[in-house]
């Protein structure tokens, strides 16, 4: 008979003692963390938790990233389906990297999946500090862009590129510069291929984003401050056009016309879910950031849920109370904004998205401190993001246009799409 090595309670005590060792060797959700401090007087960086202590100003392996590393491109229904995901090194193919994908918008909207996630923020003497977790734990909160129309969702979905006309009246796709569409039937679309959608006021573009769909909506604050923050951590470096590229903000000499100034989307499409730039005075110019393509450059694109009045902020993240020149159905996030364009230097100490407590200074620029321009006016204002084609060093990730009141308009201005 073959003799039992452990029986009865030795047995037993055995199998807690392995079982005591393996939980030992799991991370713990304390362990699940991993953000960025930022030193805004000395201006230096440092990487916390999960990625303490790994390299400054550059990307990080996937491994060590996982929310960011399961942001990808894929295709949804306007009910907010996903109907299949690309493929994660060429959106022109499914995910099983074979099929041949539609990015023309018969099988729906190319979008960029963002996963829910916690987040910390505090502050300390002169040091800001971000971090993220997939779950929750002691101190992190939902991150805001996912209380959505006040219900928690489990994903985000941005635009793959920016806001393109479905022009209902010729049922089909259109280039939209300087199209005045119709508020009641056209829609706000994420297709390849097409010149972006411009020349409308905000309001317009939350028309054309709302048409198609609940739940659609223009790209609004707090989505955008997820996003903000994503780059942060992962670059650990305020420089966005220095960490990804310059991309499609170099050029001069030109019109705002299609494969001009204004250059068509879809030019990521072989860089999938990556992160990749071209720069220079060219038309092939883009950068791309974990699928999103122009996040910055190209052109200036509005930001709803986000209203100003005498340079105080007021966010909001249900859609059916976005309005313009309003407080109603908005928080006060408690701040006054500087009251002076510039290069920013110092960020308010609020947990609620990115926004400038300092502009200029000594040693202030684009490439130091927070490296992106801010423009600001008084009265009611409404707010841009990003930069355009022929705005340099002034573009970037965290680059505000505070500016324009809610009449305005632009042929290098549009909207950008999310779910």
């Amino acid at each position: 008979m073959t003799k039992k090595l452990f029986a009865g309670p030795l047995q037993a005590r055995h199998k807690m003692v392995l079982a005591a060792i393996m939980r030992s060797c799991e991370p713990t959700v304390e362990e699940s963390a991993y953000g960025v401090a930022w030193n805004e007087d000395a201006d230096t960086y440092a990487r916390t938790g999960d990625t303490l202590g790994e390299t400054l100003s550059s990307s990080l392996s996937d491994t060590l990233l996982p929310i960011h590393a399961n942001m990808k491109r894929c295709v949804i229904s306007d009910a907010g389906v996903v109907q299949y995901y690309l493929d994660a090194s060429d959106s022109t193919l499914k995910a099983d990297g074979i099929t041949s994908s539609n990015l023309d918008g018969t099988d729906g909207q190319v979008m960029v999946e963002i996963p829910a996630f916690y987040y910390k923020y505090g502050y300390s003497g002169t040091t800001h500090t971000w971090e993220i977790s997939q779950l929750p734990q002691s101190g992190f909160s939902v991150h805001p862009a996912f209380v959505k129309n006040d219900s928690n969702v489990d994903y985000r979905y941005m635009s793959a590129y920016e806001g393109i006309a479905w022009d209902n009246s010729a049922s089909s796709y259109i280039d939209g510069v300087s199209f005045h569409g119709d508020t009641g039937a056209d829609k706000l679309s994420s297709v390849s291929g097409f010149a972006p959608w411009t020349d409308e006021t905000r309001a317009e573009f939350r028309s054309y984003g709302a048409n198609r769909g609940t739940g659609w909506r223009q790209q609004d604050y707090d989505l955008v401050s997820a996003i903000q923050l994503l780059y942060l951590i992962e670059y650990a470096d305020w420089n966005s056009q220095s960490m990804i590229g310059m991309g499609r903000t170099e050029l001069s000499g030109c019109t705002w016309i299609k494969d001009s100034y204004i250059g068509v989307t879809g030019k990521s499409n072989a860089k999938g879910n990556g992160t990749f730039s071209v720069g220079g005075n060219t038309n092939d110019a883009y950068m791309t950031y974990r699928g999103i393509e122009n996040f910055f450059g190209n052109i200036w694109m509005w930001v709803d849920g986000f209203n100003v009045n005498d340079n105080v902020p007021y966010v909001c993240n249900t859609d059916t109370n976005f309005a313009d020149n309003t407080v109603t159905n908005y928080t006060d996030l408690g701040i006054t904004l500087p009251n002076v364009s510039g290069y920013q230097k110092l960020l308010e100490q609020q947990s609620r998205g990115f926004l400038p407590s300092s502009i200029g200074g000594t040693g202030v620029g684009s490439s130091t401190y927070v490296t992106d321009y801010y423009y600001q006016n008084i009265d009611w204002r409404v707010a841009l993001l990003g930069g355009a084609a022929h705005d340099g060093a002034i573009a970037g990730v965290a680059c505000w246009y505070m500016n324009f009141s809610s009449s305005s308009d632009g042929v290098h201005i549009g909207g950008r799409l999310c779910f």
